[in-house]
């Protein structure tokens, strides 16, 4: 049961940090409206109960075969499946839904090779799966990183922005080695300190610092604020399966990005032409949602949709029945 509101200077804050996740807190507090120390205590309360946390994933600039998997389950065997899937690292997010699929599976494989051994053989070991479609990705036009709550006023985002610059990547690069032992830092703490990078990976902090800035600037991993969906102010999630004209689907994909409710649209191989999902404040919402598509893009059709009930496993990390990070 949901136990706790974010308030306003919560989503203040965390839609400053969607902006700027690593950005320090001095430089956070005269958008948000709150000093420093109030800002980093507030911002560890939210991640000490599991409402909000960093999380990072390999990002375009990285090299990665994505997929979109739809799986039918026994229902009684759900839970069951939903588990074992959740450990493999492949699988980056499952969502539970109702509708014509029992969950959607987003997978991230280094190589085709990876993608064919998840898909042909994992799948085919994971009991209480009857059946599955899978997705390739062609293109990923947009993910939630570009989403935001809405909660700053446009020229309070500009300010961010301006004062926090974009990292820069270094003329040098970094090693494999290197960049993975970041990725598994950050993803435990999305903003450890330069120092404490220096240390854990037994460099200068220069050199730490230059490393940290590479991999993000080139968009080799992203950084990306996430909230507990169920407790913010968009609580509903729905997947959508379009089907668009070969020659138009790049266009209608590029007018879906800027829908302000999109968190992900990618376009596939396979039945669907684009794939999408939303976060919406209602379940009523979307027949809102549903009619401006009809309107404003009339040879998108919607083969199929889907209500998300619950995430157990989100952008790599584990999530409890009410949608709150387990730590």
């Amino acid at each position: 049961m949901q136990d706790y509101d974010l308030d306003g200077r919560d989503l203040r804050l965390l839609h400053a940090l969607q902006i700027r996740p690593r950005a320090p807190w001095a430089a956070l507090a005269p958008v948000v409206g709150a000093d420093a120390v109030t800002l980093a205590r507030r911002w560890n309360a939210l991640q000490d109960e599991g409402l909000a946390w960093l999380a990072s994933y390999r990002g375009p600039g990285a090299k990665y075969v994505g997929a979109i998997v739809e799986v039918d389950c026994i229902p009684s065997r759900m839970t069951e499946a939903t588990s074992d899937l959740a450990g493999d690292d492949e699988v980056l997010s499952i969502d539970q839904t109702i509708g014509g699929r029992d969950l959607v599976v987003t997978v991230l494989c280094r190589t085709e090779a990876d993608l064919a051994r998840f898909v042909l053989d994992r799948l085919a070991k994971v009991e209480g799966v009857t059946g599955t479609r899978t997705h390739r990705g062609i293109r990923l036009l947009a993910d939630a990183q570009h989403w935001r709550l809405r909660s700053l006023q446009d020229h309070e985002a500009r300010q961010l922005e301006s004062t926090v610059p974009l990292p820069v990547a270094a003329p040098r690069g970094v090693t494999a080695e290197v960049e993975d032992d970041l990725a598994r830092i950050l993803r435990t703490n999305g903003r450890a300190s330069v120092a404490e990078i220096s240390e854990l990976l037994g460099i200068s902090t220069t050199k730490a610092r230059s490393a940290l800035a590479t991999i993000i600037a080139e968009k080799r991993l992203v950084l990306r604020l996430e909230v507990a969906r169920p407790y913010a102010p968009w609580p509903v999630a729905v997947w959508y399966f379009l089907r668009v004209p070969a020659t138009m689907v790049e266009s209608v994909a590029g007018k879906l990005v800027g829908l302000q409710e999109v968190r992900l649209v990618a376009t596939t191989g396979g039945l669907y032409s684009i794939l999408m999902l939303v976060w919406l404040r209602r379940v009523e919402d979307m027949t809102v949602l549903e009619r401006q598509l009809g309107e404003r893009l009339p040879f998108a059709e919607i083969l199929d949709r889907c209500i998300v009930l619950r995430t157990p496993k989100h952008m790599g990390n584990r999530l409890s029945l009410d949608g709150r990070l387990i730590t």
